[in-house]
């Protein structure tokens, strides 16, 4: 049965990814003014990812009114499709996922942001994008570890992107997600970082039932009079209170 389900799971995977040539055209094609629809558009997308992969999600507090800065733990791909599922958002990413064979089809119809690591002023570049974005009315989703922790432990964050909420005067949203399984810390299954495939990974998921994803939203950062440091230093240590004491 769990090879069937496999099997069912992975033609409709397949289909809904196909299609994403249809979403992205009429993105594409909508009236440059409205954001609002591109951005519920790309948000059924995702979550329609997340449907096909049978993940059940729980969410504990309030996606707010407003743009923000939004800021979560890394330890998956699915990481961008749960926020992107969530919050009406744009990411930013290093410019390798462009070039990945699921995420990257959607990348070109999401204005999403790159950063190029090995470019002269990248965080410069990197900073002025987002602040362009939030000074917009655009929320913009990055992850301050830098790159997938895997889930076992929580990164220090770099503290350069924040400079966009001193520009912007924004406030920024700490999500933290878990996958909690058993009495693991983490599905096993979830996990991807650096040297893992990511075809061998998506496999892994869609075999997968007993996937949950627990999401908290906590209350937003107030980041006025506040330097980058110290941003980010904050929002690290409500980050890992909640995924070390197990907080909801």
């Amino acid at each position: 049965m769990r090879v069937i389900n496999f099997l069912k799971k992975s033609l409709k995977f397949i289909f809904h990814i196909s299609n994403t040539k249809k979403i992205i055209y009429d993105i594409e094609n909508i009236d440059t003014c409205a954001n609002e629809i591109q951005s519920e558009k790309i948000r059924l997308w995702f979550k329609k990812i997340l449907d096909i992969l049978e993940i059940k999600t729980v969410i504990n507090g309030n996606v707010k009114e407003g743009n923000y800065l939004i800021i979560s733990n890394h330890s998956s791909w699915l990481d961008i499709i749960i926020l992107g599922s969530i919050f009406k958002t744009t990411f930013l990413s290093k410019i390798e996922v462009s070039k990945w064979p699921i995420i990257g089809k959607i990348t070109t119809a999401v204005d999403m942001l790159f950063i190029n690591r090995g470019e002269k002023d990248a965080a410069a570049k990197a900073v002025a994008g987002i602040s362009e974005f939030l000074s917009n009315n655009r929320n913009v989703t990055i992850f301050p570890e830098g790159t997938s922790s895997g889930g076992e432990k929580l990164l220090k964050f770099k503290p350069r992107l924040f400079a966009s909420c001193q520009e912007t005067r924004s406030p920024v949203q700490c999500v933290i997600i878990k996958y909690p399984h058993k009495n693991k810390k983490i599905h096993p299954s979830v996990p991807f970082v650096r040297g893992n495939s990511l075809f061998l990974n998506i496999l892994k998921v869609l075999f997968q039932r007993d996937i949950i994803a627990d999401i908290i939203i906590t209350d937003l950062v107030n980041t006025e009079n506040k330097d980058r440091k110290t941003i980010s230093n904050e929002c690290y240590e409500i980050i890992k209170e909640k995924i070390e004491n197990n907080v909801s």
